[in-house]
């Protein structure tokens, strides 16, 4: 108990606490509605993601502990998700397309980006990488309202227009194609998420969620699932910053 409490008052996961509470009240909300788990099976899940929170010391702790700094940055970053991976990883990043493609918007993405039912989005999902070191950031997807965007940013982001071509594949990142317009980050939650299919020992990564907006209007929903060896790797980073007295470890 001694030793969970010590790392819940960690600066980095002090940090992020309120964030990781609000995480895991929704996911304990989520099990306690599954119809497909017995008593014993949702009291086993439930203890499963409270453990996220009361790692045993080892690699366990160490991996939470840097995913928990994750958690903190993105819970009060306000810029593109990507211009903040690329400090943590001291190298440009990438995105690696995997689909790309208009659709209808669901209900609740039209809500979210305050648009008429019925209306289409541009669907983008890929991995972002690291250009140098090839290390893999994050699964990424975002859902654009390419409508409230200018031209130049849809063509950075391979989006055509009415009565455009479709232009090449873009290897650009949303929110790189999008931080020279001054989009604002709009956080709405980040949690810990366990590798391996809720297995001890297989890493701790993070998702997160956002809405951007440019001026009054939101212009795209994101997501992100953050891999638990960039964690690491970031974890590393701002525990140098800490030490040398850098930018991140002075936040609040």
């Amino acid at each position: 108990m001694e030793e969970s409490l010590a790392w819940l008052r960690a600066p980095e996961t002090e940090a992020a606490l309120g964030e990781l509470l609000c995480g895991l009240i929704r996911d304990i909300r989520l099990i306690l509605v599954r119809q497909d788990l017995g008593r014993a099976a949702k009291l086993g899940a439930i203890t499963e993601t409270v453990d996220l929170l009361t790692p045993t010391p080892g690699p366990d702790a160490s991996g939470a502990r840097a995913a928990a700094s994750v958690v903190a940055l993105l819970a009060r970053n306000v810029g593109p998700a990507t211009l903040l991976f690329e400090e943590l990883a001291g190298e440009q990043v990438r995105i690696e397309l995997t689909g790309c493609a208009s659709r209808p918007l669901t209900a609740a993405e039209c809500r979210d980006l305050q648009i008429s039912p019925g209306a289409h989005g541009h669907h983008r999902t890929g991995k972002l990488r690291t250009v140098d070191s090839g290390l893999v950031v994050a699964e990424v997807f975002s859902v654009v309202v390419s409508g409230r965007l200018p031209a130049t940013a849809c063509r950075a982001l391979g989006i055509s227009g009415a009565d455009e071509a479709t232009p090449p594949s873009s290897d650009i990142p949303r929110g790189k194609a999008l931080a020279g317009l001054g989009v604002r980050r709009e956080p709405l939650g980040a949690r810990l998420v366990r590798d391996g299919g809720g297995r001890a020992g297989g890493g701790v990564s993070v998702e997160s969620s956002a809405r951007m907006w440019l001026a009054e209007a939101p212009v795209a929903l994101a997501g992100e699932q953050v891999t638990a060896a960039f964690c690491e790797r970031a974890g590393s980073r701002l525990a140098g910053e800490r030490m040398a007295g850098g930018r991140h470890a002075r936040t609040p």
